[in-house]
C-alpha cells in the first residue's frame, strides 16, 4: 500500500527509463484510414509521417473513454495504492477530463488526477517531483497533489516548428497563412500558455540551423533563472548533428546537470510536424 505515480504516454520518456521509476502510462488513439492505434505502443512518429506523405492527410487523435481510464486505475486501487495521475493538458486534449471523470465516478478519494496544463516531458518534469517528496518520505497524497499544481506555473514548455504542413492539412492554420510561411521561411514558436493551451509565442525567420539559438536565446530571457539539475529537448526527428549544435547553444547560457534528448509521441507529432525540437525545464 502506497501512492502510485500515473501517468498518459505523453509524458514522452522512454519505456526503460518510465519502468525503472515505477510509473505506468496508458496512451491515446491514433486512428490512420479507420484503424486505431496505441500511441507509441504500435504506431510511432515515422509511421504519422509516412501516413501523411502517402495519403496527404494527417492522423486523427482521440482521448481513451473515462471507462477506459476506469479500467486502468483499478488495479492499482485494488491492491491498496492510492493513485495520482498526471494528465495531459485540458487546453488541448479531452483526455484530462475523462480521467477525472473516472476517478470521481468509480474510485472518489483514491485516485486523484492532476492537469498538467503541459504536453510531453513537461508532464516528466513534475512526476519526477512528485517521485522526490514521496522518497523524501510524503505519504499524504493529497498533500503531493498540492505541491505538484503549485510547481505547473514553474515549468516552461515550448516547441520551434520547422514546417506548417500538419497544422495545414489537418485545418489548423490556412493556406495563406502556410503559404506565407513557406514563403518567408517563418518557424513559429509554440508555447504552453498558464490555461494548458498552445499558443503562437513568437515568429522566428530563416532555415532551423539559423533560428535554434534565437530560440534558445529566447526562451531562457522570457523563462529565466532554471533549475540547472534537467533540461528536457524533445524532437520528431531524429537528428544527431542538430543534438551537437543544441548542446553547444545551451552552454553559452546556463551549465545543466544533464541535457536529455527524447522522441514524443505520435500526439505531439500529428500537431507540429517533422524537424520539431521542443524545450522543457523547471524554473526556481
Amino acid at each position: 500500500m502506497g501512492i502510485k505515480i500515473l501517468s498518459d504516454r505523453m509524458i514522452d520518456l522512454p519505456k526503460d527509463e518510465l519502468s525503472s521509476m515505477g510509473v505506468d502510462t496508458i496512451s491515446c488513439y491514433i486512428n490512420m484510414d479507420g484503424k486505431s492505434y496505441s500511441d507509441l505502443d504500435d504506431v510511432f512518429p515515422e509511421d504519422v509521417f509516412n501516413f501523411m506523405d502517402e495519403t496527404g492527410r494527417v492522423a486523427q487523435t482521440a482521448a481513451k473513454s473515462p471507462a477506459l481510464y476506469a479500467e486502468f486505475f483499478r488495479p492499482y486501487v485494488e491492491q491498496g495504492d492510492t493513485v495520482i495521475h498526471f494528465s495531459a493538458s485540458s487546453g488541448i486534449s479531452a483526455i484530462a477530463g475523462n480521467a477525472k471523470t473516472a476517478a470521481e465516478e468509480y474510485f472518489p478519494g483514491k485516485v486523484f488526477v492532476i492537469d498538467t496544463l503541459l504536453l510531453s516531458n513537461g508532464i516528466a518534469l513534475l512526476v519526477k517531483y512528485a517521485l522526490r517528496l514521496i522518497a523524501d518520505g510524503e505519504t499524504d497524497a493529497e498533500k503531493v497533489v498540492s505541491l505538484v499544481r503549485a510547481k505547473i506555473p514553474k515549468v516552461q514548455g515550448s516547441f520551434l516548428l520547422d514546417t506548417l504542413d500538419c497544422l495545414y492539412k489537418g485545418g489548423r492554420c490556412s493556406g495563406l497563412t502556410y503559404y506565407a510561411a513557406n514563403y518567408f521561411k517563418i518557424k513559429p514558436v509554440i508555447h504552453m500558455d498558464e490555461k494548458g493551451r498552445m499558443v503562437v509565442r513568437e515568429k522566428l525567420r530563416g532555415k532551423r540551423e539559423r533560428v535554434l539559438e534565437p530560440y534558445f536565446q529566447s526562451t531562457f530571457t522570457k523563462y529565466p533563472d532554471p533549475e540547472l539539475n534537467q533540461l528536457y529537448v524533445v524532437y520528431t526527428t531524429y537528428d544527431i548533428a542538430v543534438q551537437d549544435t543544441i548542446r553547444n547553444i545551451v552552454a553559452k547560457y546556463h551549465d545543466f546537470q544533464n541535457i536529455q534528448f527524447n522522441l514524443v509521441s505520435c500526439n505531439c507529432c500529428v500537431h507540429s510536424g517533422r524537424n520539431t525540437i521542443g524545450i522543457f525545464y523547471m524554473c526556481k
